[in-house]
């Protein structure tokens, strides 16, 4: 009886041996898997420090590549960050280009530099060509830096393209009449030229009193004083007209009405009583 419980207590033990065993094996190929089931018993004892490093190695590597694999993923799914400055291209158009031009002019003549505004105006013209103010002005340039034939040029390039033009037509004239091409400048004071200004008929009519063009002046004096009665100017001009044509009646109501009604200097107040006196001497003899 001692015998059979004693074999049944070896065969326990050996029983419990193998499933320790078992047991051993399989917690060494779960956590040490380079070690064989057969160095079980043997097998060193991991130490905290052992543990820890391998931790270490296992959290770098991990995070290592975890890091490498979200990098790759956002090169993937990531939209480019759209940068707070951009760059515009701005499209101007003739007339702003024009409008640049001219201020880069008037910038050139304040540091007296009239060649390179002579260049931007040229420039002014070139995206709006009917821009009068820009080509008087340019045309004045020109005559100030005494190329008077670039100056006129100038002019008359702009009446090409705008015959009724009548600012043009006067630059042009006074441009000439300081040249003293003064047939010139009444032929640039044509009838053709659209409507014309107080300004257009009196410097028409003086040019056509002093080349005795009597029709021409004495239509535009008359032309003055149905716009202006009461400028004395125009009723002398039509006066010297009348006089110079033998209507000395006339002439004389004229000067006559040419001091009652006024806005005349006092030179010209002196040269009508001049002129009354000497038409009256004519007459006495």
């Amino acid at each position: 009886m001692k015998i059979k419980n004693f074999t049944r207590k070896r065969k326990l033990i050996s029983l419990y041996g193998v499933i320790f065993s078992c047991f051993s094996i399989m917690i060494s190929t779960v956590t040490i898997p380079v070690m064989a089931a057969t160095d079980v018993i043997d097998s060193p004892v991991i130490t905290d420090h052992d543990e820890q490093s391998v931790y270490d190695d296992g959290y770098n590597n991990g995070y290592e590549q975890g890091l490498a694999e979200e990098h790759q993923k956002q090169k993937k799914v990531s939209r480019p960050i759209k940068s707070e400055l951009s760059i515009e291209t701005v499209s101007l158009t003739p007339n702003e280009l024009a409008n640049v031009e001219y201020l880069n002019a008037e910038k050139a003549l304040d540091q007296q530099n009239s060649k390179q505004a002579a260049l931007n105006l040229e420039s002014a013209l070139y995206y709006r060509p009917h821009w009068v103010m820009a080509r008087q002005k340019l045309a004045a340039l020109y005559y100030g830096r005494g190329n008077v034939q670039e100056a006129i040029a100038t002019l008359e390039r702009g009446l090409a393209a705008q015959p009724n033009q009548v600012d043009l037509r006067l630059t042009l004239a006074k441009l000439l009449i300081n040249e003293s091409q003064l047939q010139a400048a009444l032929t640039v004071l044509n009838e053709r030229s659209g409507h014309m200004s107080i300004q257009y008929l009196a410097m028409r009519g003086a040019l056509a009193q002093q080349l005795k063009h009597h029709n021409i002046a004495l239509a535009c004096y008359q032309q003055l004083i149905q716009r202006a009665p009461n400028d004395g100017r125009w009723w002398m001009g039509l006066a010297i007209v009348q006089e110079q044509t033998k209507a000395i009646n006339k002439a004389l109501m004229s000067y006559h009405k040419a001091l009652v009604v006024g806005n005349i200097s006092s030179s010209s107040q002196l040269f009508i009583q001049q002129r009354l006196n000497a038409i009256k001497q004519q007459h006495k003899e």
